[in-house]
């Protein structure tokens, strides 16, 4: 497969101090593990002067790196699976179609190595980045986020049935063709969790890489976040194609 035919997006809310200093260094990694994978920032309804600012540092930033792409941005909050789907409309050829945080918790070795393990494989996959501190990698999170995640983890479970450690990682990427054939109906944070779900339900193999991760502050899940993606499962629950049986 080409290797140009990735496209990663990097979805950013009133993040743009952590996206770039995470952007420079990710661009370069991507260049020298991988070649040409297309990488484009979408701010969601930042406030219009971290707006200017950003598109001025990415128009700067692609003197080195061509295949970072200019800007895309609206003015309104949608969400982070917004989005996700709007910067992956941008560029309709790509055969594989990833994502990942802004916030630069994810070291760019980290996202290199995922893409690379995608655009090796042999059969069509979702293949997803994992916090777990069960293998040699790093995880720090701050302690409240932990005890929230787990919780969480249980929660999805339960509702969904999803037994993996770790559904919310923000480094994931799918197959086009599996996302080009289906209606996408989660605009926020759940958005993780439908893609998930639909791939379950069409038997599409889903790989989880563990990853080392670094928690940094300024995450824009708030307590009311938090709250609305617990609603959002058991929301998901109710048109499950094949509801659970149990945790």
């Amino acid at each position: 497969m080409n290797q140009a035919d990735t496209l990663l997006v990097i979805p950013s809310y009133r993040d743009g101090k952590r996206l770039m200093e995470f952007l420079p260094p990710l661009c370069a990694a991507l260049k020298a593990n991988l070649g040409q994978v297309r990488i484009q920032v979408v701010v969601d309804g930042s406030p219009e002067s971290e707006q200017r600012w950003l598109a001025a540092k990415i128009a700067e930033l692609r003197g080195d790196y061509p295949s970072l792409q200019p800007m895309e941005s609206y003015p309104q909050n949608r969400g982070k699976g917004h989005a996700i789907r709007a910067g992956w409309a941008t560029a309709p050829q790509a055969a594989w179609l990833a994502f990942v945080d802004a916030d630069g918790a994810t070291p760019p070795t980290e996202v290199a190595a995922l893409i690379a393990q995608a655009q090796a494989a042999q059969q069509p996959a979702v293949f997803m980045g994992v916090r777990t501190a069960a293998t040699n990698k790093s995880v720090t999170r701050f302690w409240h986020r932990r005890i929230g995640s787990r919780v969480f983890n249980r929660w999805v479970r339960l509702c969904l049935g999803l037994k993996f450690t770790d559904t919310q990682c923000g480094l994931k990427i799918i197959p086009r063709a599996f996302y080009a054939s289906r209606v996408w109906r989660e605009t926020g944070f759940a958005f993780d969790l439908e893609l998930l779900l639909r791939a379950r339900a069409t038997g599409l193999p889903v790989i989880a890489r563990p990853i080392s991760w670094c928690e940094r502050p300024g995450s824009s899940l708030s307590p009311p976040a938090m709250l609305a993606l617990f609603a959002a499962a058991y929301r998901l629950r109710q048109n499950l194609p094949h509801p659970p049986t149990g945790p």
